[in-house]
């Protein structure tokens, strides 16, 4: 790779975190493009010296802080873009990521930097976070009280794990619709470690739709990789109805072309306590 190009994937990066954390350090650098850390100050100087309006120092977090000239110029920022920048490790339909970040594929939604760089540090830092937060049940905004430790990607929407004040619950806060402005509470009380549903793991078996004729659950054994006429996947309890629905076989179909898969018996017995409505 010839030096500007690498220069300029490595300025990619710096912006991607920048957009979304609201800071960087030579950490991030070194641990993406495993380097030295005096060469990844180099690469921030070199980044600093090209855009000198876009970085400040600030001592007490030891990081480049995003000034109002970066902010200004965010547009059209891609969430996905920002966790593939930071993780590399990716698995299968809801892969986990560095064990707080899950992602399936590029968001639909439009999800704002500066609105976001909150949250994360919240996980990152395991801090309760007090945000204003918008639903179906309240139109209006209103100031919530959480302590989030996971992002979870749904196939359509990114959603927040935290464990909510209010409801003194963990539950699942769709990610766009927060806003506001965010005041930090202290360090976490109720971290993963109490997430009960998050820490516990199920098996999502599925199997041919029965009523398709031997011929045709052979074209879908073979489809979904099914071994003896199944396939198994380990999921947390907490991401189970997102897989149903990734799959499509939250509900059931009409006909068999249409439904393709089911749960087996066995399966849909196991998980249904995890699901918000009874299968």
């Amino acid at each position: 790779m010839d030096m500007a190009k690498e220069t300029s994937i490595r300025f990619a990066f710096i912006d991607n975190v920048v957009s979304w954390e609201g800071q960087i350090n030579t950490s991030h650098i070194a641990q993406k493009f495993h380097l030295s850390r005096q060469s990844a100050s180099h690469v921030l100087k070199q980044y600093r010296e090209k855009f000198p309006q876009y970085l400040r120092y600030d001592p007490s977090c030891k990081a480049f802080i995003a000034t109002t000239e970066f902010d200004q110029k965010i547009n059209g920022q891609d969430f996905s873009n920002y966790l593939t920048a930071i993780f590399s490790n990716k698995n299968s339909v809801i892969a986990s990521v560095d064990a707080w970040a899950l992602e399936v594929e590029a968001p639909l939604r439009n999800i704002n930097p500066i609105q976001v760089r909150p949250i994360l540090r919240a996980i990152r830092e395991k801090l309760a976070i007090d945000i204003g937060y918008i639903s179906l049940s309240n139109p209006d905004y209103l100031d919530r009280i959480i302590q989030p430790h996971a992002l979870i990607f749904d196939g359509l929407r990114w959603h927040v794990r935290a464990y909510c004040n209010k409801n003194q619950a963990y539950r699942d806060f769709t990610l766009s619709r927060f806003n506001g402005h965010a005041v930090f509470e202290g360090k976490a009380k109720n971290t993963v470690i109490e997430d009960e549903k998050w820490n516990t793991f199920v098996n999502v078996v599925i199997e041919a739709d029965p009523r398709l004729n031997p011929q045709q659950k052979r074209v879908i054994e073979r489809d979904f990789q099914m071994t003896d006429g199944q396939k198994t996947m380990s999921i947390r309890a907490a991401l189970v109805n997102y897989l149903l629905r990734r799959l499509h076989i939250d509900s059931y179909k009409n006909t068999p072309e249409e439904q393709q898969i089911v749960l087996t018996r066995e399966s849909r017995k196991n998980i249904s306590m995890y699901l918000p409505i009874p299968l």
